[in-house]
């Protein structure tokens, strides 16, 4: 009897054990909610790719494209190389304006999370997270792109 005794109670152990770590990954699972929620309301409240839209109406004549690239949905393509999944630095973001200019042309705005919170980089660049110094950043990363 004394091995049934024991198996019942490891039984009890596990069940302890499993449910905290259920309740830990529920945890973990509402940060990330949070976290991308906080990214996407980040996003849309500074309108990026209305910002972007006009740059490529106004600057290049609608000849440039804008996309959004959605870490979080692009997980299902997991890239594998030599046998390894390549590990994402964090969910993120990215407003892409792309154009043909004497070469292949590129302003990418990207909005994440850090360790330090929210982050804001224009084409690799941290900015403030606020309209204006987000019109300035793009200004100048569209002359940056055209050398001017």
């Amino acid at each position: 009897m004394a091995w049934q005794d024991s198996l019942s109670d490891l039984k009890g152990e596990l069940a302890d054990v499993r449910a905290e770590k259920r309740r830990r990954a529920e945890e973990e699972e509402a940060d990330i909610r949070r976290e991308r929620e906080e990214i996407s309301q980040m996003v849309e409240g500074l309108a990026i790719s209305a910002l972007l839209d006009d740059m490529n109406t106004v600057l290049l004549d609608g000849a440039g494209e804008v996309e959004t690239i959605i870490s979080w949905e692009e997980e299902e393509e997991d890239i594998v190389i030599d046998g390894e999944e390549d590990e994402e630095e964090g969910d993120a973001i990215a407003a892409i304006l792309s154009w043909d200019e004497g070469g292949e042309r590129e302003i990418a705005v990207d909005v994440g999370m850090s360790d330090d919170g929210p982050f804001l980089q224009v084409n690799g660049v941290d900015i403030r997270p606020e309209r204006e110094a987000l019109e300035a950043a793009l200004m100048q990363a569209f002359r940056d792109e055209l050398e001017i």
